[in-house]
């Protein structure tokens, strides 16, 4: 493995910082029980985080370009660790929204396009589908191995323990704070110059960014590709209100699904990604009718334990077609050309744009259930489908907009390569 997928690696383990905020998601039936909350509250403490978060991936992105995003990680792993020691020991539902507040600047504003700007800065153009999809290998094997972790201690190790599931937030805070120290010491100096050359100059980069096409294009993009992430760990409650699985069992299942899907299929995404060159934006159409169907299939398989199997077989389809788009997060830039000194706050714009579902959509899902019961999750599946909508709909966008762009690089990669040849 070379150097540069090693740094990757090293880089994605940075990722614990906003692996802790949606532990409240991830392990969604083990909260509600510690934290005594209802499906409308969970909503509301995913709101919370989203209401600081939203704002940071605007502002993270003009801090990717102005400062050090090394710094930027290191400094946002160890104090996402210490907000989560104090979740760890908080009876307070205020003071839980308020932490869960903190987590969006400690996670985000630090984290995000900090991390998406060194793996950016690590290869090539042509090297930037398989530079990403190593990053969601990464993180596929990070969470999955700390998700059973927590799993199996919560509910053998320490299941008689008052803290319960609390203890969970002890470990991964704690790993925070060590993989933070670890990247100060491990990850070499990157020759970064800065970016940022005062206020007037760094708003001026910020307000170009905006007038970018692709900022806004890349921004549904990921609003659409992140409203099916985040709708799918409901097959979790699901499965246990529904179809009569038990709460390990499905909890076993989500997890598995969301990262396996990743690891095994982005890197496939990536690989496509980068062989068809001038034609990787009509990928995203491609993938994005496989999100539509299978998510309007989710809707129509009707409840009961008999039927569970095939919505696990579904939720698989899902997310298999959701993954193979995953590297197009961040290789988009790429392909419309766009200047590495305005790509952090690309990234951010985009990211803000992305993830503002977050500021609504737990709480109306948590309304759903708690108003509709089981018929609320069919609404979830659709909120799925017109992500999936909006994915192809820039597809298409895109393809129109920078496919000349896509084909004159795919030409000079050509060119250059039968060069080295001779």
């Amino acid at each position: 493995m070379s150097k540069k997928f090693i740094l990757v690696f090293i880089v994605t383990f940075s990722s614990i910082a906003y692996l802790i905020p949606y532990m409240a998601y991830d392990f969604y039936n083990q909260f509600l029980e510690a934290y005594h909350v209802s499906d409308a509250q969970m909503g509301w403490l995913l709101s919370a985080f989203a209401a600081s978060a939203v704002p940071s991936y605007f502002i993270g992105g003009w801090i990717a370009d102005v400062f050090n995003p090394k710094k930027l990680l290191v400094m946002s792993c160890i104090s996402t660790g210490l907000v989560s020691f104090a979740v760890s020991f908080c009876s307070s539902f205020p003071l839980l929204v308020f932490l869960f507040f903190l987590f969006g600047i400690t996670a985000i504003t630090l984290n995000w396009t900090a991390y998406l700007k060194i793996v950016k800065m690590l290869g090539g153009d042509d090297e930037q589908g398989r530079l990403f999809a190593a990053t969601d290998i990464a993180y596929a094997l990070f969470s999955l191995i700390l998700e059973y972790v927590v799993l199996v201690l919560v509910t053998y190790i320490v299941a008689d323990n008052p803290m319960g599931f609390k203890i969970a937030y002890l470990i991964y805070g704690s790993l925070s704070i060590i993989i933070g120290i670890a990247i100060w010491y491990s990850l070499p100096s990157m020759t970064y110059e800065k970016e940022g050359k005062g206020l007037k100059e760094d708003v001026r980069l910020m307000g170009h960014a905006l007038k970018l096409p692709v900022t806004w294009y890349l921004g549904v993009f990921t609003l659409g590709y992140f409203l099916i992430r985040s709708v799918i760990p409901y097959v979790n409650p699901y499965l246990t209100d529904a179809y009569d699985q038990s709460v390990v069992s499905a909890q076993v299942f989500t997890t598995t699904i969301r990262t396996m899907t990743l690891m095994i299929f982005s890197p496939i995404g990536g690989m496509l990604r980068d062989r068809m060159g001038a034609s990787s934006s009509r990928l995203i159409q491609y993938f994005s009718l496989g999100c539509i169907a299978f998510s309007l299939i989710l809707m129509l398989i009707p409840q009961g334990k008999q039927f569970a199997i095939w919505i696990m077989i579904v939720s698989v389809l899902v997310l298999v077609f959701n993954s193979l788009m995953s590297n197009f997060l961040y290789t988009v830039v790429t392909n419309a050309s766009v200047p590495i000194l305005y790509v952090g706050s690309v990234f951010g714009v985009a990211s803000a744009i992305g993830y503002s579902s977050d500021l609504w959509l737990y709480t109306l899902c948590g309304t759903w259930l708690d108003n509709m019961g089981n018929a609320g999750y069919r609404l979830i599946w659709l909120v799925g489908a017109i992500g999936g909508l909006m994915m192809f709909a820039m597809g298409i966008t895109l393809t129109k907009k920078y496919g000349a762009i896509e084909a004159k690089a795919a030409e000079e990669a050509k060119t250059e390569g039968s060069v080295h040849e001779e």
